[in-house]
């Protein structure tokens, strides 16, 4: 009888992992982390807290081609890491200690749009009107950190040269008493008596086309702007008939999966931000298409349902009428962790460090990855969202509104 009871079990096992289960157009994959911060460890659950892990399916080679089927894929609760590392799948994700929300935001009848640092930020933000004088300087709740405008969209779409096609702006707080003012700034409000909150260029993005073919290679460069220290370079790459866009940061291959070609009509809503195998192709390392195309067929890889989700973009809680003036956009959901030095350069004064103990606002707290990032993603934005204004009820007619003339160009 036990023998029966056995066998039966089993058997009912091997049905349960023959089930596949899968997703919904709009369902992001469950992922997990291979590695640790130091390489060892544990596997750590990269993806977000509202989803939940499914039972996976097995590897198989995967390239671009493949790409919406295997993401449709979890990997299994019983792989390990010295199973990952004899495969050779070797992913170097961070340990992420922490989850930020920022929104996206238009504001009727002004240029470009703003990102807030949190969801409690922008709350406060609508409750005091768009009005930044009565800000609080120990939390900086209420103040945008970015401001992102748009530049020459449609000349670089015909250049070769380095075409600047946005510039993003950062709020910061000032105690006149411990710091200068950023070079070139703009006083946007006084909040005490020697405190106030500034404006400065914070990156400039630059974007530049090797040759008109069908395809041409695409880089935007990221320029960095620090107090009195050179620029930070950072490129993102991609396609002009391919999806998705490379870039690295700390080292790291990174791809934002969900990014639609030029040849797309329509934008996307949905993106993920995925960190690939050490193994992996990548736009970063192939400088040609071909070369790339090559590199995925002669190694095996993952498919990219198994890769961790640093951040994820989509518009699930896009306003469609305004309030007080403001149209929620889209949501960026980025993790973050304490692991990696900043590199902003920050020429904060050992003075205003001992300030900042006691007072220390929102917006100083943001990591330097995390608003390297946020850029990388409000640009995507920009692409994704002009498309999709071409083919929704409200968008012809509150493009102008929005956007203000540059809402038209695309």
């Amino acid at each position: 009888m036990d023998r029966v009871r056995s066998l039966i079990g089993n058997h009912r096992g091997h049905a349960r992992n023959r089930q596949r289960h899968p997703y919904s157009h709009n369902e992001t994959p469950s992922t997990t982390n291979i590695l640790g911060a130091e390489g060892d460890g544990d596997d750590q659950s990269t993806i977000f807290a509202q989803e939940t892990i499914r039972p996976g399916t097995s590897a198989s080679e995967g390239d671009d081609g493949t790409d919406a089927a295997t993401l449709n894929t979890a990997i299994s609760e019983g792989s390990t890491i010295g199973d990952l590392q004899r495969q050779g799948f070797i992913n170097r994700a961070p340990r992420f200690t922490s989850e930020r929300i920022m929104p996206f935001v238009s504001i009727l009848l002004q240029r470009g749009f703003f990102a807030f640092p949190s969801e409690e930020s922008f709350q406060l933000f609508l409750h005091n009107k768009r009005k930044l004088d009565n800000i609080d300087p120990k939390t900086g709740l209420g103040l945008p950190l970015f401001h992102a405008v748009s530049l020459n969209l449609v000349k670089s779409l015909f250049s070769n040269q380095n075409t600047p096609v946005m510039r993003v702006y950062k709020y910061v707080i000032i105690d006149s008493r411990y710091e200068k003012p950023p070079p070139n700034s703009e006083q946007i409000s006084q909040i005490e008596e020697n405190v106030s909150i500034y404006k400065f260029e914070f990156c400039t993005i630059l974007k530049i086309m090797e040759s008109h073919d069908f395809s041409s290679r695409v880089e935007h460069n990221f320029i960095f702007h620090r107090n009195n220290e050179p620029d930070i370079h950072i490129p993102m790459i991609n396609y002009n008939q391919r999806k998705n866009a490379d870039t690295t940061v700390h080292g790291l291959n990174l791809r934002w999966y969900g990014t639609t070609s030029l040849a797309s009509p329509f934008g996307s809503n949905n993106i993920n931000l995925l960190v690939l195998d050490d193994t992996m192709a990548s736009y970063m390392d192939q400088q040609t298409i071909e070369e790339y195309d090559s590199y995925c067929r002669s190694r095996p890889t993952r498919p990219l349902g198994y890769l961790p989700v640093w951040a994820r973009y989509t518009d699930d809680k896009v306003s469609v009428i305004p309030k007080k003036r403001i149209l929620r956009v889209a949501t960026f959901y980025m993790r973050e962790t304490d692991l990696f030095e900043d590199e902003s350069g920050s020429t904060t004064t050992t003075a205003h460090a001992t300030y900042n103990q006691t007072s220390s606002n929102i917006i100083d707290k943001i990591p330097w990855d995390s608003q390297v990032l946020t850029c990388m993603c409000m640009l995507l934005h920009e692409y994704e969202s002009r498309k999709e204004k071409r083919h929704t009820a409200w968008g012809s007619s509150t493009a102008y509104m929005l956007n203000g003339p540059a809402g038209l160009l695309m």
